[in-house]
């Protein structure tokens, strides 16, 4: 860029004068830019150490292997974001896009300069025996397409510290979450992990260890077998009152524990060509869903599937075993475990914009109960309340209160475990009831 990590870097030193003359170096892709960063460090930091910090400032590819770094470096990056797979793939020549493919191949699966800037980082630090701090969108520390990289990374490196999370919004114009990334060579290689690096806070690595030590439904319980319109949606849903078409069920319809009526009408006549891509199955599929859940929402929203009928991919579906009242499914699915796993556990979810709740991810929320017979009272309980709130047209005062503390029963929580349940769902603020202990959920 135009050198600010570099002044940056000079004036956290303490304006260490052989930091600043001898020690920095800078590579930069842009020749305009490279210039500049180097007038930056000459005026950023003055005299003969910002004259010789600018005469550091190469012009070149820190991507390209022929072109070395300076040995014994630490390294402090901000590497563009930029990726070439997905909704808002950023663009590059085939040839150097292929060749990043062949130079870094830990972004095989997930092309980005990120993730090529982090292999190569981290292979520069194991090599020198230096440290490196990085600062990466969020979703290199949990996503798939990230995980050959974490494995390169953790088979040579060690992360000094948890990731910080800085969140959104952390940098005017910038939506997409952060962290700051902490590595320092290893000495000896290992055989690495896939497994996701953590942004926790280690006060809440008990509560998720003693919920992880329930059962979760069988695989195949959630999915997405909903309405997808493709490229037609225009012409397939008809908006507000379709008299003689089926109902179609949006997102907007669900809110914990109710359906709404279907907001709009599905054309299902509406004939296939090659140019329409659509995709639905026949209405007895939807009508034998007894769960849905928003797929839009930073945590499980659920409703039993009253007067099913067809619904878009906004919704997930639930097929709980037959050991269970679906009524009960519903009310650990709505309840402040569930959201608090689910945000905990998941990066994404926790982010404002565009928060998703995702097939995988279900799968992961521990149950208290995965079979009737393991507590029948407790389950005929939980599920009596949940249908209460999706039938009365006006539930008893309290209900939902004494709701969510069976379920917190069901859960064996302790005090200390319930009091960080309490302090995630304060500090999220989105949750409008409250628990039989008082807190708001």
């Amino acid at each position: 860029g135009e050198g600010e990590v570099l002044v940056g870097a000079w004036v956290a030193s303490g304006r260490v004068g052989a930091l600043a003359g001898v020690g920095l170096h800078g590579i930069e892709l842009d020749p305009d830019l490279a210039a500049r960063a180097r007038e930056r460090l000459r005026e950023g930091i003055g005299g003969e150490a910002g004259r010789r910090a600018a005469e550091h400032v190469r012009g070149g590819d820190a991507l390209d292997p022929g072109l070395p770094w300076p040995p014994g470096t630490h390294v402090l990056a901000n590497p563009p974001w930029v990726s070439f797979s997905g909704r808002e793939a950023g663009s590059l020549p085939r040839a150097r896009l292929e060749r990043y493919r062949r130079d870094w191949p830990t972004i095989r699966s997930w092309p980005s300069l990120h993730g090529a800037f982090l292999e190569r980082i981290a292979r520069h630090v194991a090599a020198e025996g230096t440290r490196a701090r990085l600062l990466l969108p969020a979703s290199v520390c949990e996503a798939e397409g990230y995980a050959a990289g974490r494995k390169l990374v953790t088979s040579r490196c060690f992360l000094d510290a948890p990731p910080v999370d800085l969140g959104e919004r952390a940098f005017p114009g910038i939506l997409e979450p952060a962290v700051l990334l902490s590595l320092r060579a290893a000495g000896r290689r290992s055989r690495g992990s896939t497994a996701p690096w953590s942004t926790l806070d280690p006060a809440d690595e008990p509560l998720l260890a003693h919920l992880a030590a329930f059962p979760t439904l069988p695989p195949g319980s959630f999915g997405d077998p909903g309405v997808h319109t493709g490229n037609c949606a225009a012409e397939l849903v008809v908006r507000g009152s379709a008299p003689g078409l089926p109902g179609l069920r949006e997102g907007r319809d669900l809110t914990p524990f109710r359906l709404a009526t279907p907001s709009a009408g599905l054309r299902t006549d509406l004939p296939r060509t090659p140019q329409r891509r659509f995709r639905f199955a026949p209405l007895e599929r939807y009508r034998a869903v007894p769960i849905l859940l928003r797929q839009t929402a930073d945590r499980p929203l659920a409703a039993l599937h009253t007067a099913p009928t067809y619904f878009r991919n906004s919704l997930l579906a639930c097929l709980p075993p037959p050991e269970l009242d679906p009524a009960f499914v519903v009310a650990v699915l709505n309840s402040a475990v569930a959201a608090t796993w689910h945000r905990l556990r998941f990066r994404d979810a926790r982010q404002r914009t565009f928060p998703q709740v995702k097939v995988a991810h279900l799968g992961t929320l521990p149950f208290p109960i995965v079979r009737r017979d393991q507590a029948p009272r407790r389950h005929d309980e939980i599920a009596a309340h949940a249908r209460a709130l999706t039938d009365e047209p006006h539930p008893a005062p309290g209900i939902r209160r004494r709701l969510e503390g069976c379920v917190l029963d069901s859960f064996r929580l302790s005090r200390e475990e319930r009091g960080r349940i309490r302090a995630r769902i304060r500090a999220h603020g989105t949750h409008k009831w409250e628990d039989s202990e008082g807190f708001k959920i």
